[in-house]
């Protein structure tokens, strides 16, 4: 007895070993590392409801989604302080919503400012003496106005977009790794009464429904197809995580930053097939060589993606860009985590539950 477990401590010595010692943990302790995406997934949830709760809103907005007054000027000096000059404005505006940023070059540094709950008209009257290098035309061409209606209009619209986007992600990924053809029809009905209805909603109700029949889908997805659901959930986990880190920023969400969770959509499901295919459909090696085999190609993908992010996000002085880069690449590293810890540890854990090896 003593010699057979002596030689099963070797092979698996013998196994880390071949893999080196971070593969090897990876291996041997791949349930426990699921408590990290659980944690992080967690860690979410509290920021966005602790967002919820003091704002009343789980995101900051910008001008462009709330409605207000957005100028962005060139600087009077090089040394300009954002902070001070929108402490100015905040006093002679004690409750409107005002912020000033800094951004490009320090030969050609510009200001943005948006402000909701101002006066137009006075508000660049009270620039005009911070900025005696522009004229007033300067002010009236550099100047945008969005009204509350349709920045609270467009923000519902966005919303209702990005739902819908999730909802025909989750049926596609359902359709190809679904095993019940009648839960494929049941769960596409669902979803196309859901996306017809969200559309629509225009109340407490009508947008209460289509998130139950997206709850149904989701348990029709656990029941029939785990890799589907640990590719959609996979998806869920890297939008919120990168929600969760944009609002601990206090960074305030614009058009373009919803752009950017569009493309996440699609992206945090990239590296989520090519596991799941690999593993699901290759023959040879265990579950964990495939899984090697899928993390060596995703990680090549994940870390190109993040060196372009990068560069984007540093040598760009557009504050436009520099949003959008910051959701990518929180998104990008959040993919890496929630795709290779948590999915790729859900299908492992229930592929060997039905015996594979």
């Amino acid at each position: 007895m003593s010699e057979h477990n002596g030689d099963k401590e070797h092979s698996e010595h013998n196994h880390t070993h071949k893999n080196g010692f971070f593969l090897g943990l990876y291996d041997k302790h791949y349930k426990a590392l699921l408590i990290i995406s659980l944690i992080l997934l967690a860690f979410s949830f509290v920021v966005i409801g602790h967002k919820y709760v003091t704002t009343g809103d789980f995101v900051s907005r910008g001008v462009s989604l709330t409605g207000g007054l957005s100028i962005t000027l060139k600087a009077p000096t090089s040394d300009i302080n954002p902070d001070e000059l929108q402490a100015y404005l905040l006093k002679q505006f004690p409750k409107a919503d005002i912020n000033v940023r800094t951004f490009g070059a320090a030969d050609n540094l510009k200001v943005s400012i948006e402000a909701s709950g101002v006066n137009d008209t006075e508000f660049i009257n009270l620039l005009k003496p911070r900025f005696p290098n522009l004229t007033d035309e300067d002010f009236v061409k550099n100047k945008q106005t969005v009204g509350p209606t349709f920045g609270e209009a467009f923000f519902t619209q966005t919303l209702k977009a990005i739902f819908i986007a999730f909802l025909f992600m989750s049926i596609v990924i359902f359709l190809y790794f679904g095993e019940s053809t009648r839960d494929k029809w049941i769960a596409s009905i669902l979803t196309v009464i859901s996306a017809f209805m969200i559309f629509y909603a225009n109340s407490a109700i009508t947008y209460l429904v289509p998130v139950i029949l997206f709850i149904i889908c989701i348990i029709i997805y656990i029941r029939d197809s785990i890799p589907a659901f640990g590719i959609v959930l996979c998806a869920f986990s890297d939008i919120f995580f990168s929600l969760a880190i944009f609002n601990l920023f206090d960074y305030k969400l614009n058009i373009a930053g919803v752009a950017a969770f569009l493309m996440l959509v699609g992206y945090s499901i990239d590296t989520d097939i090519l596991l799941s295919v690999r593993v699901l459909k290759r023959r040879g090696g265990t579950i964990f060589d495939r899984t090697v085999d899928a993390l060596k190609t995703g990680m090549t993908m994940s870390v190109c993606a993040l060196l372009a992010v990068l560069a984007a996000l540093i040598f760009t002085h557009s504050i436009v860009i520099k949003e959008i880069m910051f959701i990518l690449l929180v998104g990008l590293i959040g993919d890496i985590i929630f795709t290779w810890i948590q999915n790729a540890g859900i299908l492992r854990w229930h592929l060997e539950k039905k015996g594979w090896k």
